[in-house]
């Protein structure tokens, strides 16, 4: 945020119009990430009026795009539709791929979140395709993984394997390990909603043991978690009681450390 300001700073004296909408985008981007999504979406809105004013179709697809997230963290799902729709429109104008792919991600997010998962599922299909048309092959194996969740939610298992099989291979494939662990994390969990917990238990160990090697404790608390859930399951309750006890001991350490920040 520092560089930021000191870039804004500087492309304002300079009168760099184009310059200065694009700082403000950027500083959008830190606020956004520091979770003040108001501030974000101020930021945002003058990078999208100075973008509008000097004819960057561009940097006013890439504003929109930005807008439709804050929107989205915030809980305002039909903004974020909203906006992830004008940033779309740009970007096929403009021919970016990758900003077409990105918005078809994010209006699946957006319609997930409010329970249609039929259109969820056909912008995340359409997001596959683009990745397929630009050979992102770390793109194409999130967009299975996407799918998977999707299925998932709507009750269809079977489908929701399928996918998450064909990101893990791809994840393994690219050398993706955090998205090697999602797929299996995403594999436990839906092989546990059919009653296979041998086999949840086996893809949420390998969940586990990615997110100790990549140093992620929030995702190591929830794997000690699933693991709990499925030997408990199993009927096997003095192991699941070792596995919540890790559990509450990493969640109670991570929230500690957010209130000393």
């Amino acid at each position: 945020m520092e560089y930021h300001e000191k870039n804004l700073k500087i492309v304002e004296e300079l009168e760099d119009r184009k310059g200065v909408g694009v700082a403000y985008g950027n500083l959008g981007i830190c606020y956004q990430n520091f979770g003040d999504q108001q501030k974000a979406i101020d930021h945002y809105n003058k990078s999208l009026s100075i973008a509008i004013g000097v004819k960057d179709r561009a940097g006013e697809g890439r504003a929109y795009g930005n807008l439709g997230i804050s929107y989205q963290k915030l809980g305002d799902f039909q903004n974020a539709i909203e906006y992830h729709k004008k940033g779309l429109a740009i970007s096929k104008e403009v021919g970016n791929k990758n900003g077409e792919g990105c918005a078809y991600g994010n209006l699946d997010i957006a319609y997930r979140s409010l329970g249609d998962f039929n259109q969820a599922l056909n912008y995340h299909k359409l997001r596959l395709n683009i990745a397929k048309e630009v050979g992102n092959i770390a793109g194409e194996g999130r967009a299975y993984s996407s799918i998977a969740c999707v299925y998932q939610s709507m009750g269809n298992f079977k489908e929701a394997i399928n996918y998450h099989k064909e990101g893990l291979r791809i994840a393994e494939e690219v050398g993706d390990r955090a998205h090697v662990g999602r797929a299996c994390g995403g594999l436990g969990s839906a092989f546990r909603s059919i009653g296979d917990f041998k086999r949840a238990i086996e893809y949420h160990s390998l969940h586990l043991s990615i997110a100790k090697k990549l140093g992620d404790s929030t995702t190591e608390g929830t794997g000690y978690l699933n693991l709990g859930s499925a030997h408990q399951s199993l009927g096997y309750l003095e192991e699941a009681k070792e596995y919540y006890k890790k559990s509450l001991r990493i969640a109670t350490k991570v929230q500690n450390e957010l209130k000393k920040q």
